[in-house]
């Protein structure tokens, strides 16, 4: 049995079919070579492997069991991955499915993301593709945010599999009946506050949404470590940003993270998050201080911003943000005072976060 190390991993190939007639000889091998490398990571690549039988699955369970570890089977075919799931294998291993390639080539770029850039693939798909410095647990892991998302209800994009393609890594989604908000506003500018009005009646209801502790992480968490990624930790602002994120009370109720004029979809009337990575339970003033500082803050300090991210003028951007936020804050009149103030005190932490990624140009993508 072939066999190298990758990754950090002892990775086995697994070949052609495994069933009664060769099973025994494939046990052998395996338990000669698995005892040499004790404590080392173990993955099986399924993908030469066209079939296993009951006889071929007892002896990767064998295995198991004697190097007392995880392990993965990776690049797992459909077929292949049908005989593991019903079987209960999927809940026994850590089982990854064959990844398919595309080609993104003379797709049409729809927007930008934090982390990304979309594609339109079919008139039913698109993909967001990641460049080289993501890691690929981070795509999983928005991937696994998004599904999740949506079993409670939160009104997002369908996610499907993640693919490979020629700018790295990305994950396809349901298409969008057009795109973006920000494409929408731009080209139906009467539209304008009645997108604003919408977007708020949105948050509203998804900031008033609980969601668990143990399937959403806390913004708190992800924003301190955002900032420790994106700034010196001998910079000063550090613990003035990790002082600001400890004043903002705790909540239970979700929160997307990164909400802006490219992160929201339309489908058949329907406003849809895109980008949900960032999605998490905490204070709801994280996300109107992310709206507020790239719609407003940001622009008032750099002059451009919201043109070259959103392809919509200053003028457009401010008005934007009054209308939502008076939709927002309607039945709440008597809070709009002390929210201006909180979101002019906290918008630097998503200049932070933003400005520093975008100078950095760390995540590899070229606009198209």
């Amino acid at each position: 049995m072939k066999s190298q190390f990758k990754d950090g991993n002892l990775v086995y190939f697994l070949e052609g079919r495994i069933d009664s007639s060769n099973a025994d000889q494939v046990g052998k091998e395996l338990q000669d070579e698995g005892t040499l490398f004790d404590g080392m990571s173990i993955a099986f690549d399924a993908e030469r492997l066209e079939y296993i039988s009951s006889a071929g699955l007892r002896v990767l369970l064998k295995f198991k069991k004697s190097v007392k570890r995880d392990i993965k089977i990776i690049n797992v075919s459909d077929e292949v991955f049908d005989i593991l799931d019903v079987t209960g294998f999927t809940s026994i291993f850590e089982v990854e499915r064959q990844m398919r390639s595309i080609s993104i080539k003379g797709c049409k770029r729809i927007s930008s993301a934090l982390n990304g850039e979309i594609f339109q693939l079919s008139e039913d798909e698109m993909i967001k593709v990641y460049g080289d410095s993501i890691p690929f647990s981070d795509i999983k892991k928005e991937r696994q945010l998004a599904q999740t998302a949506m079993a409670f209800g939160i009104p997002t994009l369908i996610p499907y599999d993640i693919v490979q393609c020629e700018n790295g890594y990305g994950i396809v989604f349901e298409k969008a009946e057009t795109t973006s908000l920000a494409y929408l506003i731009s080209h139906e500018p009467a539209k304008l506050e009645e997108y604003a009005g919408r977007l708020a009646t949105l948050l509203k209801e998804l900031h008033s949404t609980e969601v668990p502790e143990d399937k959403f992480p806390d913004i708190k968490d992800k924003y301190r470590k955002w900032i420790a990624e994106t700034n010196d930790p001998s910079d000063s602002k550090v613990s003035v940003f990790s002082s600001l994120i400890s004043t903002i009370p705790d909540s239970g109720t979700y929160v997307h993270g990164d909400i802006n004029l490219n992160s929201v979809m339309v489908k058949d009337d329907e406003l849809l998050l895109l980008d949900m990575s960032g999605s998490a339970r905490g204070n709801s003033l994280f996300d109107l201080q992310a709206l507020f500082a790239s719609l407003v803050a940001i622009e008032r300090k750099n002059e451009g911003y919201c043109l070259k991210t959103f392809g919509l003028s200053r003028t457009a951007c401010i008005k934007f943000w009054n209308a939502f936020f008076s939709v927002y804050m309607g039945d709440r009149p008597q809070e709009i005072h002390s929210m201006n103030e909180l979101l002019l005190k906290y918008f630097v932490l998503k200049e932070s976060v933003l400005n520093k990624l975008e100078n950095k140009n760390r995540y590899g993508i070229n606009s198209r």
